[in-house]
């Protein structure tokens, strides 16, 4: 083997003085409590829009139309006072699972738009929603590896309800009246807990992170700014 002559040797030290000396990132700000919160509103909002104006063109059978001019009927005389309380909920309740039974395309719509939105969308925009985008946030992984669309689908599926969305589509089509609507309602409030505890581990915790969040291993940080690099040295 050929020895190293001189030459090489500097070169091996220069080298080596780079690294220890190299430039490192200082960490990422982590985005507000109100700033996710704004994002997560400004989200709904521009997914409501944007389902209700695509699954007007989804047509639905002549059995749906009539349960929804039912329902808005019943709504009516709820205002007006000709339907006591008792009458309407439970007027309401089974009109919403025959409603349901009769919009499964939809629904699947419905989860097809969120899955867009929340995980395809983001996954080629930096880690950003629209709402993200103008709070000027967006999700990272805590590791600083690539966010992949995997990571999304986890966040999403706990944090927007899709994965409770998903699972209550298939449960009209196989369950009965009373089982589906005691299921769903229970899969409800799981949801509402689990969106309760997140929120206050974004607001309480050091690191800020929801629940999914801590299971997909990502963070939501500061987007766009500019932060001083931090030289990096060792001292003896």
């Amino acid at each position: 083997m050929k020895k190293k002559n001189v030459y090489d040797k500097i070169k091996e030290e220069e080298e080596k003085i780079k690294e220890e000396n190299k430039v490192k990132k200082s960490p990422d700000i982590k985005a507000m409590f109100s700033q996710r919160v704004l994002a997560y509103i400004i989200d709904f909002a521009i997914l409501w829009l944007i389902t209700f104006v695509i699954t007007m063109f989804v047509p639905v059978n002549d059995t749906a139309t009539k349960l929804y001019e039912e329902q808005n009927r019943v709504i009516e005389g709820y205002v007006e006072g000709t339907v006591s309380m008792e009458e309407y909920v439970n007027q309401i309740v089974d009109l919403g699972y025959d409603i349901s039974k009769q919009t499964v395309i939809v629904s699947i719509v419905t989860i097809v738009i969120s899955l867009l939105y929340y995980v395809v969308y983001p996954c080629y925009n930096n880690g950003q929603t629209f709402g993200k985008k103008l709070m000027k946030i967006r999700i990272k992984k805590t590791n600083d590896t690539e966010l992949s669309m995997n990571d999304l689908l986890i966040r999403s599926m706990i944090n927007n309800s899709i994965l409770v969305n998903i699972i209550t589509v298939a449960l009209v089509l196989f369950l009965s009246k009373d089982l589906f609507l005691s299921t769903s309602s229970l899969l409800s409030s799981i949801q509402y807990l689990v969106l309760i505890i997140s929120l206050i581990m974004i607001a309480f915790t050091k690191n800020a992170q929801g629940l999914h969040d801590k299971i997909a291993k990502t963070e939501v940080v500061v987007a766009d700014t500019v932060k001083e690099d931090v030289l990096c040295t060792s001292e003896n």
